[in-house]
């Protein structure tokens, strides 16, 4: 019996178990995936329909698992040089991160994470904004290029090394060699479950509509 995605992510967090990825590639995955649907494997994803909707489910699932959990393998550290008079920066390359925490390294100490009625009253409640060693933080939206931006504050009196933990959740999976970072046996278990209760053949929720 299947358990399901839910099931599964839930016994997972209650026990705080933290599975470590397997180095499968998206092809890999699928043709792993495609035999216990009594299917043949597949020499690239989009090698038949069938092969390409279950690439789109392991996408689906992907991105079902990534939000269930901060799992270990999606967490990177960037470091932001702040500079003075510069209280605006990107996360390059971190599409749609989210900040864990930060740290101001060059006056050590964590940054507080700030909230937007704060930051509006910090920046646009006044005649000018306040400088200083960075304190605080606040996640304000992306990019041109859909990467995640942040305000900082006080505006910085110098330069200002801050580190900020990220979890990183990964792109849509396209490429037959990139590597899946997420658990991979959960991310199968998961795939099989939703392809059996659309098939009408086995008897799943789409033959019961």
């Amino acid at each position: 019996m299947i358990k399901s995605l839910d099931k599964l992510l839930d016994e997972m967090e209650a026990k705080g178990y933290e599975m470590p990825t397997t180095g499968r590639t998206f092809l890999q995955t699928i043709n792993i995936i495609l035999p216990r649907l009594r299917k043949g494997t597949v020499a690239a994803n989009n090698t038949t329909t069938y092969s390409t909707m279950i690439g789109t489910l392991v996408n689906q699932v992907k991105t079902e698992i990534e939000y269930a959990h901060y799992w270990r393998d999606l967490r990177d550290t960037y470091t932001v040089t702040a500079v003075a008079g510069t209280t605006s920066y990107t996360f390059t390359n971190a599409g749609r991160a989210q900040i864990l925490d930060a740290w101001n390294t060059t006056t050590p100490g964590e940054l507080k994470r700030g909230d937007y009625s704060s930051f509006n009253q910090k920046f646009f409640g006044v005649t000018t904004v306040a400088t200083g060693k960075v304190e605080e933080y606040l996640a304000s939206g992306l990019d041109a290029n859909y990467d995640l931006q942040v305000d900082i504050w006080p505006s910085p009196s110098s330069t200002n090394i801050l580190k900020f933990n990220l979890y990183l959740p990964q792109a849509t999976l396209t490429a037959d060699a990139t590597v899946v970072t997420i658990p991979n046996d959960v991310l199968i278990e998961g795939v099989v479950a939703r392809a059996l209760a659309e098939r009408v053949d086995d008897g799943g929720d789409a033959a019961k509509a």
